[in-house]
């Protein structure tokens, strides 16, 4: 079976089913707030579990695609700064001549949604680069020259929702906060309570990677490895521990973590345990479903070179949407087979 795509490959925008699932865990360290607004709602699922039932803290999916995403352009900047003058001018160059307009004096893209509604997509992000390309983006004629409408890029990473293995009056604690005046310590009305995670609580989550290539793939367990704050209020309170505990590739999604959460907390009924106990338990449920350790060295230079291939693919198909070769308009008229 394929483990992965390859670059150069003529359809390589197109599906061809290559899957490789991530399972991981992610320990609190602080005290993390996972909600999704307001001040004191901490997320959570209800579950039934051989007849029981259970209430428990999540982390929801669009909350780790976001931090992924950013995590994984933190990595992406660092590795630039280091690359040669030459291959940066590859990388622009080549963004350039396939249509992308933020190619400027350098490469930098970054998560900044527009302020007037008439803007269709994030106003910073590039187009072109691994996030984008991996993590998906909406390409439209402010992202890129020349084009009539706009285009979707998936995501080629999915993510379950990840569970907590600790019930929730077992998992959270309400802690009182306050704000203290500059000069003068005092704090006035300015106390209020949080419903927090508590330290050690074991969430396990998991995600699923479509038709990468290989250096693709490791760019995204590297970025997903390295997320250590997560959560509202995450320069406070969101410390976490990321950990992957295996990969397995297939041609279909084996395991959820839904079906591991009720594996585990069937068992120990969503007690408080130490979080390495957890983290063994899991990993022994994983060997034998032929989950394996995963070992790599990420190459960020390949990865890009992944990336700019697979935007090339992208424009490659836009033309063909748009009757166009290279850029240029052909003479309108109907496609053999389509519409217009």
């Amino acid at each position: 079976m394929t483990q992965f795509r390859v670059r150069g490959e003529k359809d390589r925008i197109f599906s061809k089913g290559v899957k490789a699932e991530i399972v991981y865990v992610i320990i609190s360290k602080g005290i993390p707030l996972f909600r999704t607004e307001g001040v004191g709602d901490i997320s959570t699922i209800s579950v039934v579990i051989n007849k029981e039932n259970y209430e428990l803290p999540v982390i929801l999916p669009e909350k780790i695609q976001a931090k992924l995403r950013r995590v994984m352009l933190e990595k992406l900047r660092d590795e630039y700064a280091k690359f040669d003058d030459e291959f940066k001018k590859k990388i622009l160059d080549t963004a350039k001549n396939l249509g992308y307009k933020r190619t400027g004096d350098g490469w930098n893209c970054y998560i900044a949604p527009p302020q007037e509604r008439k803007s269709s997509t994030d106003i910073g992000m590039c187009g072109y680069c691994p996030s984008c390309t991996i993590l998906g983006n909406i390409t439209d004629d402010s992202m890129m020259n020349d084009i009539n409408t706009a285009y979707g890029i998936k995501s080629r990473v999915a993510h379950d929702i990840a569970f907590s293995l600790v019930e929730y009056k077992k998992a959270i604690m309400e802690l009182t906060h306050n704000k203290v005046a500059d000069g003068v310590s005092y704090t006035g009305q300015s106390l209020y309570s949080e419903l927090h995670i508590a330290p050690g609580v074991v969430f396990i989550g998991k995600s699923t990677a479509y038709d990468l290539t290989k250096n693709e793939f490791e760019v995204v367990l590297d970025a997903l490895a390295s997320i250590t704050r997560l959560g509202g209020g995450e320069t406070k309170y969101g410390s976490v521990e990321t950990r992957i505990l295996s990969v397995k590739f297939s041609e279909k999604e084996t395991i959820s973590s839904y079906d591991i959460m009720r594996e585990i907390v069937g068992k120990h009924k969503g007690e408080m345990m130490d979080p390495e106990d957890y983290v063994r338990e899991v990993s022994d449920i994983l060997k034998g479903k032929g989950f394996t350790d995963y070992s790599y060295q990420v190459n960020y230079k390949e990865a890009w070179e992944d990336s700019l291939d697979y935007a090339g693919k992208i424009r490659e198909f836009i033309n063909i949407v748009e009757n166009k070769t290279g850029g240029k308009e052909k003479k309108k008229g109907k496609s053999s087979g389509g519409e217009e």
